[in-house]
């Protein structure tokens, strides 16, 4: 198993103890979306950047009203979901970064055969 690493970044927005997504002044169509509708709560909705630089640029012409933190996406190399998350660190090599979910789900399986094997 391997590290896959950071695929791309999104700008989050902290909203009453919550990361809502960045999404764009603009819908798919080209139309000016209204500044409530710029942003989600799915990171699928997210506007992605795969250059930092681009991404910075954009975040210096956003409103200075709200608080904003670049987020990297990275994929689990073991469910494949993306996350932007802190990563785990598997117990099967100690070296590969994992989703929290898969990390908890490890902890759990490594609990159960501890406490079984007893």
């Amino acid at each position: 198993m391997s590290y896959i690493g950071i695929l791309e970044y999104v700008i989050g927005v902290i909203h009453d103890k919550d990361i809502w997504y960045y999404v764009g002044e603009t819908d798919s169509e080209g139309k000016k979306l209204k500044p409530k509708d710029q942003y989600s709560s799915f990171l699928v909705d997210a506007k992605r950047y795969d250059d930092e630089d681009i991404l910075r640029e954009e975040l210096e012409s956003l409103p200075k009203t709200l608080t904003y933190k670049i987020l990297e996406i990275q994929r689990c190399p073991k469910c494949k979901k993306e996350f932007t998350e802190h990563p785990a660190l598997s117990r099967e090599d100690n070296e590969t970064e994992i989703c929290p979910e898969c990390g908890v789900r490890e902890a759990m399986e490594a609990y159960c055969n501890y406490t079984n094997a007893k």
